[in-house]
Order: C-alpha cells, then structure tokens, then sequence
C-alpha cells in the first residue's frame, strides 16, 4: 500500500503527521478534537475493548495529547469528510531498536467493521514502517474483541501469547499478544 500524502511539519513545538489511505486520514490530535474524545469515553461498548485508556477531561487530553513525550506518538484518524472517527497510537517507543506498541480504536460506534480501523492501521504500518524504518510493531488486544483482532490478523499480525486472568470466565480481560515486524509486510 503507497501513502498518498505524507506531511511532516513542526506546529507549536509538536509533529504534524499527515497520512492519507483510501477511506482514511491520520494527524495530529487537536485541541478542537477534545470533546468528542472525552465523548467517546462515555461509551461503555467503546470501553469494554478500550478499557480505562481515553481521558475524561479536558485536563486528561491536554496531558495526553499536548504534552511532548519521546516515548510516545498518538495521530487522530479522520474519515473522508475530514472527521475525527477515533486515533491510533505508538507508544512504549524503542527509538535504538526501532519497536513499539500499537494502540488503535475507532471511537464512532456506526463506523465500526466498516473498514476504516483496517485502512488506518494499514495506512500507519505503511508509515511507520517504509518511511519511519522501525522493525516490530506489538499490540495487546482483549480476548473478547473478536472484529479488532480479525482486523489485526487481516492486517499482517500474528497472535504469539495470551495473557490469561480469568480462563473461567466469558468476555474476561484476557489479553491477546500480537506482532508484526517489517518483513512481514
């Protein structure tokens, strides 16, 4: 997959990223983008997959959004009108050895398994690894999430373990370890 356009630009101290797939966009996340997120965190369906991860104020976006971090990249996604649909994020970054961690979520609940995580996440990949050169890229997903982890596998990620709380127990917070590394692209 070639990324159409790809901007880097330095805006008020922090990265401009800008991405474009076939339905999606990726950029950097901005103060006007708060509200929704913090929304988003009201959704329980959205929380059963995301856990406890989005902020809830405005406070808790600044920190996370605004806030330089060398260990940590988070890009919105916007659709084809220019909406913001939900972000994906790097972070626990390995700059030496080129590997992270990859967190993804579509916040708009009528969107989901309709493509768009699948398009960001390849539209990111192709990123990360053909212009940003990392190696390995990991991500743990909840047992439960069935659509997230067949789009992680249709994506090129392979399952290598599972974090196991509670075997006993339907839609526990098991934790499915998967990885993709560059030459798997």
């Amino acid at each position: 997959m070639h990324v159409n356009h790809l901007k880097t630009d330095k805006i008020q101290g922090s990265v401009f990223m800008f991405c474009k797939g076939k339905k999606t966009s990726l950029r950097s996340i901005k103060a006007t983008d708060f509200s929704k997120i913090i929304a988003w965190q009201a959704n329980k369906h959205l929380n059963q997959y995301v856990g406890d991860k989005l902020p809830t104020s405005l406070q808790e976006c600044e920190v996370r959004y605004l806030t330089s971090n060398l260990f940590n990249r988070i890009f919105g996604i916007e659709d084809e009108n220019g909406n913001l649909i939900g972000e994906i994020e790097i972070n626990h970054i390995k700059w030496k050895e080129r590997e992270a961690e990859l967190f993804l979520y579509i916040g708009e609940k009528d969107l989901w398994g309709k493509g768009y995580g699948h398009d960001a996440l390849k539209t990111f990949l192709n990123y990360i690894f053909n212009e940003k050169k990392f190696k390995y890229i990991y991500l743990r997903v909840y047992e439960h999430n069935i659509r997230a982890i067949r789009c992680y596998e249709k994506c090129g990620f392979k399952k290598r373990g599972i974090l196991r709380f509670n075997k006993n127990k339907i839609d526990s917070d098991n934790l499915i370890l998967m990885e993709i590394s560059s030459s798997d692209l």
